[in-house]
């Protein structure tokens, strides 16, 4: 069945190209409809790359939260005590904290829209995987002094980057408080819910979020020893914390962040629902001009079957079709997407990229696509009954 499928492939590119303007039509309506999964999956993608970027920047093997926190976005604090209670166990090698808050960030009266984080930490005990972080972050030891995350929106504060390679002093507006911005790092980026990162000291945070209490902490860190059993050291460690203490691995903390934008965030919804609403697209598409194809073409397909050919013949001729209206349509969708995930990039920060995973499933969708109208279609294609011509 292979062999004859593929070996009637001129006979089915024949009929695609007879009518070069129907062929043009539905090639722009597969590309549109590559175009749009490509861009709702990218959207997608990165809603939870940078919403988890944080997460997977730690240097822990198990995390504590306030357990009613479901995402970064809406944080929730616990009481700092409960961390050290992991010193009692042996498995343990370190603990660390992280103070986690929003507020408005302002330089030269560029001000962002969404508002910038700030991250508080203890300079002497570093608590991310970021590049060369160690040749910076001895200056946040100096009170009132911030690093500057520069995957941030570069769009929504002006020159600051090149100000700062520049040598340039530099002061800027944290909320109502003014600091000094020491320097850049290679941070988590901009994400949906905010414009970008400040890295600050612990007492730097506690001035600018001058109400909080000093023991509330965001984030807990637990590093462990070589060769621990997570799962059975969790399961020891949460029956000693209270009920307002949750204690998981980091992998359930990035999972917890994506649940929540999956699930509770409407805008995870909406990007799923474009992939969807991209793929009926061209069902429905591919399917009109099929469907068009068998009509034009019934009674001669009725005279090859009153020749002796099968049932299966001409389906092989309608798939190859579908085939390739698949292929034909993805390429150009695959080079749009590209040039449309550059100018998305440059203009939100998002980390908006093509993987080859994705190239692979647009592919494939596309494919399923183009069949599925194929199968469709074949209620026509039954029509071609020898008997008509007689």
């Amino acid at each position: 069945m292979s062999v004859q499928l593929f070996s009637k492939i001129p006979l089915a590119w024949l009929q695609l190209t007879r009518n070069k303007v129907r062929l043009l039509v539905a090639l722009m309506g597969i590309t549109f409809a590559s175009v749009l999964i490509f861009m709702q999956l990218a959207f997608l993608d990165s809603l939870y790359d940078s919403q988890t970027a944080l997460h997977r920047s730690l240097k822990a093997d198990l995390i504590l939260i306030n357990p009613e926190m479901k995402t970064l976005a809406s944080k929730r604090n616990f009481s700092r005590q409960h961390l050290y209670r992991a010193l009692n166990f042996d498995q343990v090698t370190s603990i660390n904290y992280i103070y986690h808050g929003q507020r408005s960030f302002k330089y030269e009266g560029n001000t962002g829209g969404k508002g910038i984080i700030i991250v508080g930490i203890n300079p002497e005990d570093p608590p991310f995987k970021i590049p060369d972080f160690d040749q910076v972050v001895s200056r946040l030891r100096t009170t009132g002094t911030v690093l500057f995350d520069q995957n941030s929106d570069l769009n929504e504060y002006g020159n600051i980057v090149q100000d700062l390679q520049s040598g340039k002093p530099i002061t800027a507006e944290v909320g109502e408080r003014k600091v000094w911005v020491g320097g850049t790092v290679d941070f988590a980026g901009a994400s949906f819910a905010d414009d970008g990162n400040l890295i600050v000291s612990a007492a730097s945070y506690l001035q600018i979020f001058s109400h909080q209490n000093a023991d509330d902490i965001t984030i807990g860190l637990i590093t462990l020893k070589p060769g621990v059993d997570k799962q059975i050291f969790l399961q020891q460690l949460a029956t000693q914390l209270p009920e307002n203490v949750q204690v998981m691995t980091l992998q359930d903390f990035i999972d917890l962040e994506k649940h929540y934008w999956s699930t509770s965030a409407p805008i995870g919804f909406v990007f799923g629902m474009g992939v969807l609403v991209g793929f009926l697209v061209g069902v429905i598409i591919v399917y009109q001009i099929l469907y068009n194809e068998v009509s034009d073409h019934l009674p001669d397909y009725a005279v090859l079957k009153a020749r002796g050919y099968k049932h299966r013949y001409f389906l092989g001729i309608l798939f190859q079709e579908a085939l390739l209206l698949a292929l034909l349509g993805y390429i150009p969708g695959f080079a749009i997407s590209l040039g449309l995930y550059d100018v998305t990039k440059n203009a939100t920060a998002l980390p908006i990229h093509m993987t080859f995973q994705r190239a692979v499933l647009v592919l494939l969708l596309n494919i399923m696509m183009c069949f599925m109208s194929g199968a469709i279609s074949m209620s026509k294609l039954r029509e071609a009954d020898p008997a008509e011509l007689f």
